[in-house]
């Protein structure tokens, strides 16, 4: 009682002060960085996050592993099944050709209809999983687009084909925007590479699965009882979806969903970012959409493979893009962790990508060697998977609160070069031009593609605005 004053704590940070070089503001931002560099991974951004987890049962012990089970019991499911369905038709191609008497550029186009009825539907998912999130809106589109799976052997022609794959585009169009936005709302920010590489990598494990499977299926039972499996499948894992998943964390109040405001969108849609991302990607699938349509034809003609052995051969490059996706989700986060750089953790590490990418698919062309040929086209699909790493978390990292509207722009580009690129290849080689010639046009692309990662990257992760 000697009349002194017990000592202040002292603060973590020093004030700013707020004239005119300093705000209150800076010390959030400040801490935000800061917190992200010292990998400060389970502390929420949303103040009531904590709160909504303990409201959930949710532990401190059982925080970090959280994520991980609705990644792996939930996210991973559909994302494999959607990648059987997308595949499907495209590998049963040939046998469905030569039952129906299709030529290849109508079966090119046919399998192309799905990336632009997806492409063009983009947008108003990215805008829907904003609003209502990835709960409803991923449950009922998986819902809508097994039926359409289910539906589609009783096609009979060219415009019946082209009609189900339209709207099985879709339906499939909010996955990726829904997906996307469930590691947002389920990772901390440090932590979202990994989560996106998971993510990824289960989308080409389905790839990897569909060409042996797909193939052995359609020798066994014939492609319309493989088509009726599949969709099955689907059905019931979007009903375990739409009664289990619960949003995450990470996710904004569900009282106060973002609304796009006039403000919000022109700030958006003037960002060179923006239009970068949306380039970026769409070099990148002009790429990789090869691999989803032509890779078939390819073996089977220019490398001459039976069709039992293509679908083998076909599920290689996925194999290792899986492979790439997931290591890759890692290596960037543990650029970031020793650099603290993010341009070097996500710009410079995919455009380093694209470029190994395009320099392989191209040499691949030209190779004399079957095995050789293969071993050129997984290093350059492997190499696809640091693009598709860093583009989406770079996506994520351009706004707060309308991360759903910016995948959908991204992927709006995207799948238009993957609606555009297969057509454009096969109308090439019918009209006499080989392999190498027809594929420089999307190696060409995947060069320029490196550039646009740089500019996307140029502001690491600093969103556009603060309440954007």
């Amino acid at each position: 009682m000697s009349g002194t004053q017990p000592t202040a704590p002292k603060p973590i940070f020093k004030p700013f002060s707020t004239g005119k070089n300093g705000t209150g503001l800076q010390r959030v931002r400040l801490k935000r960085d800061i917190d992200a560099m010292t990998m400060a991974e389970d502390c929420p951004a949303d103040p009531g996050a904590a709160a909504r987890g303990r409201m959930a049962g949710g532990d401190p012990a059982g925080a970090a592993t959280r994520p991980w089970l609705v990644m792996a019991g939930l996210v991973v499911p559909i994302n494999i099944m959607m990648a059987l369905d997308k595949n499907s038709f495209a590998l049963a191609a040939p046998m469905i050709g030569h039952a129906l008497k299709l030529d290849y550029v109508q079966v090119s186009t046919v399998i192309a209809a799905l990336t632009w009825s997806y492409a063009i539907m983009q947008l108003p998912s990215g805008w829907l999983v904003s609003h209502l999130g990835p709960h409803r809106t991923l449950g009922w589109a998986c819902m809508a687009w097994s039926a359409v799976t289910i539906g589609m052997p009783w096609a009979s022609g060219f415009v019946s084909f082209l009609v189900f794959r339209i709207a099985m585009g879709t339906f499939q169009a909010a996955d990726w925007s829904a997906s996307v936005t469930a590691v947002h709302d389920w990772f901390a920010p440090a932590k979202r590479s990994r989560g996106n590489a998971v993510l990824l990598g289960c989308l080409y494990f389905g790839s990897t699965l569909s060409g042996p499977l797909t193939t052995q299926a359609v020798t066994l039972i014939g492609w319309r009882h493989c088509l009726h499996m599949f969709g099955v499948v689907g059905l019931v894992l979007s009903t375990l979806w739409l009664l289990v998943y619960r949003d995450g964390p990470y996710r904004g109040p569900r009282d106060d969903p973002p609304r796009l405001s006039r403000r919000a969108f022109a700030t958006l849609l003037c960002s060179p970012r923006l239009w970068a991302i949306g380039a970026f990607y769409f070099c990148a699938l002009s790429m990789q959409s090869f691999y989803h349509v032509n890779l078939p034809h390819y073996l089977m003609s220019a490398r001459h493979l039976s069709y039992n052995a293509m679908g083998w051969v076909f599920a290689l490059p996925w194999l290792c893009l899986y492979l790439s996706v997931v290591a890759s989700g890692f290596a960037s986060d543990a650029i970031l962790r020793r650099s603290g750089s993010p341009f070097k953790a996500r710009a410079v590490f995919g455009a380093a990508g694209a470029a190994l990418s395009a320099l392989s698919l191209e040499a691949a062309a030209y190779c004399d060697s079957n095995l050789a040929a293969i071993t050129l086209l997984c290093v350059a699909l492997a190499a696809l998977g640091m693009c598709q790493v860093a583009i989406w978390s770079l996506a994520q990292g351009l706004t707060r609160r309308f991360s759903g509207v910016v995948v959908g722009w991204t992927g709006f580009w995207g799948n238009v070069a993957a609606g555009s690129m297969p057509i454009l290849i096969s109308r090439m080689l019918g009209h006499g031009a080989s392999w190498g010639a027809a594929l420089a046009v999307p190696c060409a692309l995947g060069l320029l593609g490196a550039g646009f990662c740089l500019i996307a990257g140029r502001e690491g992760q600093k969103p556009l605005l603060d309440d954007l």
